[in-house]
This record gives C-alpha cells, structure tokens and sequence, in this order.
C-alpha cells in the first residue's frame, strides 16, 4: 500500500512539474460582427518605443489581411508618448485628433496587471509531506513545512472602441491573454495577436 501512494506521489510531480499556462478570452458587443471596419488606429501602450512600433506593425499587417485599412499610433501620432495617466483634457485632445483624421475605430493594447503570488512549489518535499492524509493512521506531529515560489501572471488586453458611439468610454469588443510564468514575454505577444486575429475573422 505504501510503494502505490508513493508511485501516485511521484506521477503526480511528474505531471505537474510545470505552473507555465496561459489562456485567452475574447467579448463582442451585439453587432460587433456586423459592424463594417474599412480602417482603425493601433496603438500599443507601453514606454518601450521598440516593443510599440513591433507590435503595432504585426497588428497592421494582420488586419491589413481582413480588409481593414490600417494607421499605426507611432506613424500618425510620432508626437504623443506614453504616460501612466492622461488628464481627461488630453484624452479630448486626441479624441479630436482621430476625427479630424476620420478615424472612428481604435484598437489599444495594454497590460492590465501583472501580479506576483507565493505559492507552494511542485517539489517531491511538498507531494512526500502532502501524502499523509491519504493513511488511515493519525498524525499528531506539526503542521510541516513546504517549498514555495514566486509565481508572476501577466494579463494582456486589446479592446476596440468606437469613438463615434455616445458611449465611447466602453469597448466594442475585447480580447485578453492571462500568462503564468510564461516561458517568454514575446510568447505572450503572439497569442494576443492570435487573439486579435480571430477577433477580426469574421
């Protein structure tokens, strides 16, 4: 009976040896589908120029494919830099910018949170001490202690917006990209371009 808990013990960190994940959800407003978009501005929010211009041009050349015309905040709008927050005057301004230049629809990508959680780690020391309470005799020693680590999750959004719409403070459509301790940060990058791709697909 011992050597079958320790065997289920050990498949168990075996195939769990691993907290890198990652998953995607995506939301349509009604009509969203319907809505005929001939052109859209891409902007990327970050201060990392290097990572904006990247993905704003990936983005370009996917919805290029869709039929979409498509300005890119770096071309259009070389002037306006990243800031943590806008005063409601700037965003205004620049609500006004994109209609002189008939732009109606925006696509913004930014990251939403990244958060950072102590958790116990997937370690044999953890599954060995985790295995009593599968024995039918009562341990009376203390509570032992376990392996932890920092698990770091990234959530990553792109929402379209319709500023013509009266309630232009909502999205039309969302897609975002939840990543534990993902491999690499460019691996999140191309699942939200996935993303955005199957949004478009219609």
């Amino acid at each position: 009976m011992k050597n079958s808990i320790f065997i289920i013990g050990i498949l168990i960190l075996c195939a769990s040896c691993s907290t890198s994940k990652m998953t995607t959800a995506s939301w349509k407003s009604d009509g969203f589908d319907n809505q005929t978009i001939d052109k859209i501005l891409v902007y990327a929010n970050t201060d990392d120029q290097k990572l904006q211009k990247e993905f704003e041009d990936q983005t370009a050349q996917i919805l290029i494919k869709e039929g979409i015309f498509t300005y890119k905040m770096h071309d259009i709008f070389p002037d306006i830099v990243y800031k943590e927050v806008r005063t409601q005057e700037e965003i205004a301004a620049f609500v006004e910018d994109c209609k002189e230049k008939q732009i109606s629809k925006i696509l913004f990508a930014t990251k939403k949170s990244q958060t950072v959680d102590t958790v116990m780690s997937k370690s044999l020391h953890n599954y060995m001490n985790g295995l009593h309470t599968l024995s039918l005799e009562r341990y009376n020693d203390d509570e032992p202690e376990y392996d932890t680590k920092q698990v770091t999750t990234y959530v990553i959004e792109a929402a379209v917006y319709d500023i013509n719409e009266p309630s232009q403070n909502a999205p039309i459509a969302t897609t975002s990209v939840t990543a534990t301790d993902p491999k690499s940060l460019d691996k999140i990058k191309d699942q939200l371009l996935k993303s955005i791709k199957q949004l478009f697909n219609k």
